[in-house]
């Protein structure tokens, strides 16, 4: 009798992050619905998203910390979803990345905001910017969880409904950006489309090119 090997791949990495995520997702769920469900809407209609900045007070306050740690877990798995075995190396490698870059993008907006003494523009920015990419984070999280334990073997097709639901709050972001920056705050148009292009359009771009080429 010839013995038949078998190569057994361990997802209990991803098990325990797709766990936490959902915690996460839970307690927000459970907690801090009503701002939640808020945040989300304020990422298509600028009456939600100037409701959701009035009420700055300590459950939005959570509610950012939590979508924000959803935003790096769920985008580090969506990276990762091609390695046959997840290691803790490799996830807080990409983790890093994403947080450096999230890090990165909130020193420059700040930075240019002292520097042009528009602090309250650099603000409104931010808020937009991650506002939009915690909102897809949350979105796409099911997505994510069927990417790693769906039994059939669509991957490129949900790969592509997660890029054409990024493209989709992509293209809200940019015009929520064009449109306060020129209509409220009379900013040159060349400037928004610079800052737009390299903080906002290239990653996006870069991270396609990388899925699908």
């Amino acid at each position: 009798m010839i013995p038949i090997y078998q190569n057994s791949i361990s997802n209990s990495l991803e098990f325990l992050l797709l766990s936490l995520l959902f915690l996460f997702i839970g307690l927000l769920r459970a907690y801090y619905w009503k701002y939640t469900k808020l945040l989300i809407s304020a990422a298509f209609k600028y009456r939600y998203a100037s409701q959701y900045l009035k009420q700055d007070n300590a459950f939005t306050q959570r509610v950012n910390w939590l979508t924000f740690i959803i935003l790096l877990i769920s985008m580090s798995l969506l990276f990762l979803y091609q390695e046959e075995s997840l290691g803790f190396s490799s996830f807080f490698i990409v983790f890093g990345c994403i947080l450096f870059y999230y890090m990165l993008k909130f020193l420059i907006i700040n930075f240019l905001g002292k520097l042009f003494f528009i602090k309250e523009i650099s603000r409104i920015t931010i808020f937009f910017s991650y506002l939009s990419d915690k909102s897809l984070a949350l979105v796409i999280s099911p997505l994510v969880l069927m990417l790693y334990f769906f039994s059939l073997n669509i991957t490129m097709v949900l790969i592509s409904i997660v890029f054409l639901i990024g493209a989709a709050f992509l293209v809200f972001k940019l015009f929520w950006i064009w449109r306060i920056g020129t209509k409220f705050f009379g900013l040159s148009s060349i400037y928004i489309f610079l800052y737009l292009c390299i903080l906002e359009i290239y990653p996006f771009v870069l991270i396609a090119k990388g899925f699908f080429y």
